[in-house]
Order: C-alpha cells, then sequence, then structure tokens
C-alpha cells in the first residue's frame, strides 16, 4: 500500500471530519473572490472617487484574510490532535514521522485544491450578481461587469499561502510529537481544580461590569471617548475579563454549587460542563470576540440604514443654503417666486444674518476658506433653544464636524478672525461639539464660532460688507416632495456663480442629506453583512467541526458511563446541556461586546439621540443570530445525540 493510498483512505474514513472544513474553507474562498473581483475592476475604481469605499473594501479583504489564517490553522491542529492515537499505532507500527508528514500533506493538499478549485468556480458565478448589486448601490453610470485576472490570482496566492504556512506549522508540531506523547495526547484532559478559581470566576464577572460602567463614563465625556489609550483600555478590560469568565466558569460552578443538592441532582452534566469549559476555553474565547465582531459589523450599518431618514431629519431645515461674498447672491422676489411655484407646498423660511471672518488658524481638512462662521449669543440661543453664555472678549467653538477631537481650535488658545482690514482677538473659552442654526455642509467648516452681544455688533459695525452673509432655511409641508423645488433652485444659484465658486457653499437639503447616507449604509450593509454572515457560518462550523473530531473521546467516556448503567435519555441530557454552553455563551458574552463598543460608537460620532432607535435595531440582529444559531445548536445536538447512542448501543 503506497502513501497515496493510506492518504485516501484515511481521508475517507475521516471523511465527516473534513467535510466542514472544506465547505468553510471553500465558503470563505467565495468570499474573498468576490470582495477581489470587485476591487480589481477598474471600471467602478475610475468611476468611484470615494476613497473610502476602498478602504473598506481592503479591510474586508485583509480581516477575510486574518480569520482564514485563524480557522485553517485551527482546523489543522484539531486534526493532528483527534488523530493522535491513529498516528500512534502507525508510528508503533515502524512508520516515522516523515511520512505522518507525506500522509497529511497529501491528505490536507486534496482537501485544500478541492475547497480552492469550489471557492473559485462558485465566487466567479455569483460575482456577477455581487457587482451589479454593489454598482446599483453606489449609483455608478456606464460601468460594467468585469473579472480581472488580478482576482484570480490573488484569491490564489493568498489562500496558497495560508495553506501553505498552515501545513507547515502542522509538520513542526508533528515532528515535535513523541509516539508517548501520541498515545496520550488525545486521552488529556484539562480538568484542574484552582482552589482560587471560584474568586477568579467571580472576577471575571465583576472585570466585565467594570469595563462596562469605564465604557459608559468615557462614552459620556467628549474629551475622553475620543482617546484612543481609554478605548484601547476598555478593550483590554473586556476581554481578560470575558477570558477569565470562560477560563474558571466551569470551577466556579463547581465550587458554588458543591454539597448542595441540586449539585448531586445534576452531577453528571455539571461536571462534563466543567470539563467543556477547561478543554474548550480557548476557541470559547475566540468565538465571543468573532460573535462580538459580528454583530458590530452587521448591526452598526444596518442600524444606520434603517435610521437614514431620521439622521437626515436632525437638519434643521428641509433646504438650506448661504449667500456670502457675492456668491449664490439671489433676490428676494426671484426666491420666492420659486417658491411659489414648488409643487410641494411650502411651509416657512427664516434668514439669519452671520459674519464669515478668516481666521488664524489651520483648523482641520473641512476648513478650506481657513474662516468660520460667527453669530452673536443672542441669536445662538434663539435659534436653538440654548442657553450659552459667553463673555465679552471670548468666544465658544461650536463643533459640527461628525469626526471627533478639537478640530484645531483647543479651548485657551487665542483666536483671530478677520475681514482682511480689521482683525479681532478672542480667548478660546469653550470648543465642543453641539448643535448649530445651519446644517454643518452649508459651509467649508468644521465649527462655527459665538462670540458675545457686545462683541458681535462691534464687529458687525466695522468689517465690509463682503464679510456679511445670510442663511436662508426653507421648510415645506414634506422633505421627501422637494426635489423638483430642489432642482431649480440649485440650476438658479449655479447660474449665478459663473466663476464655480458656489461649489464651496453647496445647497444643503433633507432629501440630499438622505439619498447619500441611504446609498452608503447600502453599501455597507451589504459588504459588511456577507463577512458578518462568514463569520456567523464559520464560527458554527467550528463548533460543529470540533464535536466531531472529539467524538471518539466521548464515546470512550459515554461507554464507560453506559456500562455502569447510564440511559440513553441521560446521555443525550449531558450532550444537550454541554452543547448548550458550547455554542450560546461565546455569543452572550460576544453580545455584551458588540451592545458596548456599539454604544461607544455612537457617542463618538455625536448620536447619543438616536441610541434608543440605534440599539432597538442592534436587537433585532443580535435576536437574528440567536435564531441561526439556535439552528446550528439543533442540528448539532441531534446528530452528535445519535451518534453517541448508536455506537453506544452498538458496541453493547
Amino acid at each position: 500500500m503506497t502513501f497515496r493510498d493510506i492518504a485516501i483512505k484515511n481521508f475517507k474514513r475521516n471523511f465527516r471530519n473534513f467535510f466542514s472544513y472544506f465547505i468553510c474553507s471553500a465558503f470563505a474562498i467565495m468570499i474573498f473572490f468576490l470582495y477581489a473581483a470587485l476591487f480589481f475592476n477598474e471600471s467602478i475604481r475610475k468611476e468611484s472617487a470615494d476613497d473610502l469605499i476602498w478602504i473598506v473594501f481592503l479591510m474586508s479583504l485583509a480581516a477575510l484574510t486574518l480569520f482564514s489564517v485563524f480557522f485553517i490553522h485551527y482546523a489543522h491542529s484539531s486534526f493532528i490532535k483527534a488523530r493522535s492515537k491513529e498516528f500512534a499505532i502507525l508510528m508503533s507500527l515502524g512508520m516515522h514521522k516523515n511520512d505522518l508528514k507525506k500522509i497529511t500533506a497529501l491528505e490536507n493538499l486534496m482537501i485544500n485544491l478541492f475547497s480552492l478549485l469550489l471557492g473559485i468556480i462558485t465566487g466567479t458565478i455569483f460575482s456577477r450578481l455581487f457587482q451589479n448589486s454593489a454598482i446599483d448601490l453606489l449609483e455608478l453610470k456606464g460601468v460594467a461587469y468585469s473579472l480581472s485576472p488580478a482576482s484570480f490570482i490573488t484569491t490564489v496566492g493568498v489562500f496558497t499561502c495560508i495553506f501553505a504556512v498552515s501545513q507547515t506549522l502542522s509538520s513542526v508540531k508533528l515532528s515535535r510529537l513523541e509516539l508517548s506523547d501520541l498515545m496520550k495526547n488525545s486521552r488529556m484532559l484539562d480538568n484542574s481544580m484552582n482552589r482560587n478559581a471560584v474568586k477568579l470566576g467571580i472576577a471575571g464577572v465583576l472585570l466585565v461590569l467594570l469595563s462596562t460602567i469605564f465604557l459608559v463614563i468615557v462614552a459620556n465625556q467628549e474629551n475622553l471617548n475620543s482617546n484612543p489609550f481609554l478605548i484601547l483600555a476598555y478593550i483590554l478590560m473586556c476581554f481578560t475579563g470575558i477570558y477569565m469568565v470562560i477560563a474558571h466558569l466551569g470551577n466556579t460552578l463547581i465550587g458554588l454549587l458543591k454539597n448542595k443538592s441540586f449539585y448531586y441532582h445534576h452531577i453528571l452534566p455539571i461536571t462534563e460542563i466543567h470539563h467543556k469549559f477547561n478543554q474548550n476555553k480557548r476557541i470559547m474565547f475566540i468565538l465571543s470576540i468573532l460573535s462580538g465582531m459580528s454583530i458590530f459589523l452587521v448591526a452598526s450599518p444596518f442600524s444606520l440604514l434603517q435610521l437614514s431618514g431620521s439622521i437626515a431629519e436632525r437638519n434643521p431645515y428641509d433646504i438650506e443654503f448661504v449667500s456670502v461674498g457675492g456668491i449664490h447672491a439671489i433676490g428676494k422676489e426671484q426666491l420666492q417666486e420659486l417658491l411659489n411655484g414648488s409643487s410641494e407646498p411650502f411651509k416657512t423660511m427664516e434668514t439669519t444674518t452671520f459674519l464669515s471672518l478668516a481666521m488664524n488658524r489651520e483648523g482641520s481638512k473641512y476648513d478650506v476658506l481657513h474662516s468660520k462662521p460667527v453669530i452673536s449669543q443672542q441669536m445662538y440661543n434663539l435659534l436653538t433653544g440654548e442657553s450659552v453664555e459667553v463673555p465679552v472678549g471670548e468666544a465658544v467653538n461650536i463643533i459640527t464636524a461628525w469626526e471627533p477631537g478639537m478640530h484645531g481650535v483647543e479651548p485657551g488658545t487665542a483666536l483671530v478672525l478677520s475681514d482682511g482690514s480689521q482683525a479681532f482677538s478672542y480667548t478660546v473659552k469653550a470648543s465642543y461639539h453641539g448643535g448649530w442654526f445651519a446644517t454643518a455642509s452649508t459651509y467649508p467648516s468644521s465649527s462655527g464660532i459665538i462670540v458675545n452681544d457686545h462683541d458681535y455688533k462691534e464687529m458687525l459695525s466695522k468689517v465690509g460688507s463682503g464679510a456679511i452673509g445670510t442663511h436662508y432655511g426653507v421648510d415645506f409641508a414634506s422633505w421627501r416632495g422637494t426635489e423638483k423645488f430642489l432642482q431649480q433652485l440649485k440650476h438658479t444659484l449655479d447660474a449665478g456663480d459663473l466663476d464655480g465658486s458656489g461649489t464651496l457653499f453647496p445647497v444643503a437639503s433633507k432629501l440630499d442629506a438622505y439619498k447619500e447616507l441611504k446609498k452608503n449604509y447600502s453599501l455597507f450593509v451589504f459588504v459588511t453583512s456577507l463577512i458578518g454572515i462568514l463569520f456567523f457560518t464559520a464560527g458554527g462550523m467550528v463548533l460543529y467541526f470540533k464535536q466531531y473530531t472529539e467524538m471518539g473521546n466521548a464515546i470512550v467516556f459515554f461507554r464507560k458511563l453506559y456500562k455502569i448503567g447510564i440511559s440513553e435519555k441521560e446521555v443525550r441530557s449531558v450532550v444537550s446541556a454541554e452543547l448548550l454552553i458550547t455554542f450560546f455563551v461565546p455569543l452572550v458574552l460576544g453580545s455584551i461586546f458588540g451592545y458596548s463598543f456599539i454604544y461607544l460608537i455612537t457617542h463618538v460620532m455625536s448620536g447619543s439621540d438616536i441610541l434608543p432607535e440605534f440599539m432597538k435595531n442592534t436587537t433585532l440582529v443580535v435576536a437574528v443570530y440567536f435564531v441561526f444559531q439556535l439552528s446550528f445548536y439543533t442540528m448539532t445536538k441531534r446528530k452528535y445525540s445519535q451518534e453517541v447512542v448508536r455506537k453506544l448501543s452498538s458496541a453493547a
């Protein structure tokens, strides 16, 4: 019998163990190929000027690559552990370690080639649908479906490297094992009971709770929630707490329940759960993080997509624009004529005077003109309903950009505002994210300035007419029906701005904001959902795969109990309990991390006002996740229990 014959026979005998690994690998390759094909579509790259889209695709490819490295290496390691007794028998019959390496290499070569072939074929079949969906979401015109050779080369290259590295690591692990180690490797259990386990388990629960409280405090403080060290501290606290809970929960359960009647009535399920926690703590920890990331990746864009209308309605007016320095100059009669001709009933129009003054600071990327809109304290409070008080000679900087940070205007710094001939100096009293009297996109600045009423009057009397601007805010019966008026207004304003300067002060509308948000969020849902589905599917497959690779040890364990009188019903009860813990503890702990991180990101992006709706949509995603996990659990429990009982019955 040749090595090839041995490899083929082993492959057939362990087909069930290989099958879940094969399906998951092929699925990961297919998803990677879909993103690679989209990434290398040159026509999409040329038509889409948004670099964020390519960053998302690149991050998706990186995430898929990292996940594939983890999953494939885990599968290889599990194969060696599950088949250690088989390898030991072969070595005792005279087979050398190098021969074992050749057998495993041939087995893995077969499954890797077939999974790569299936993944690329299915990816090619579905790539047209995937690309057309992405093109529609991006609203790209004249873009055609295409498959670049680079997508095939990249996919084959990446996964060939992953398979090669994983096989190399497995070979190194095999070469370090001795015959005695292989014989006892499959029977090695981690059932040690640390006398401090109860304290460590409780400490883990407390650490998770403390990390959540810490997160709430940090998220609600604007000067803290953008600090990367504090966010990193939360992640470390949360991950450490989750690992301590998983690593010591079984021991904690034993310690708390021992010497109680409940423990003795359920001693077998409790001790088996204890064993599963100790044996599977690393993979359960990884799956907890994987579950949390899946929930975050799917729930965040899904919630934003559902809330596109609500986010657009945060704009104070249905349609807004500013007229300053001769830009967007439009007469009241002309504007009124446009309003009267609108198909959507016009309700109100408000005009607000402000000053547009150059500043002495660099600001941020949003400060295209290095200038700031300035308004008086009284007018700001009247328009926004706030109660801001600004002393004479000081200024308050209201940040309108969504990114965290001070955007170049920190509290306590000197701010000089000028119209080119007159300069006015102020000390920045405060700088924070807050509501503004206008939509941020109407003026190319990251923030607006509030000054004392006396200071504002003084500036107004000294600056030139070119520094005095007017903000127009128009409301209709329904902003969803303003398409026709919006296009007419843009056309009229563009006709008056022959030099193209009007592009610096775009017309803002709830309708345009809604369309843009829906388009972007639809794309994010499209991109992240597939990654989330991959993570979820692979997580379930890992658990399913793990149970079957460890079935040999489970059969030996239950066979001993079967001989001393355990019933089939009790066997099924033990199997159900241990699988319930293995499948759902990572999901519960991952949900805590997912909710917490979504809470943090919502506050960082100044979206605390939509947090309730955000969390409601996140809960919907978590509920769907639990339903799908329940289906995996039910399928695994049924097949696993049937297989265990069948082998016990045949042995009897």
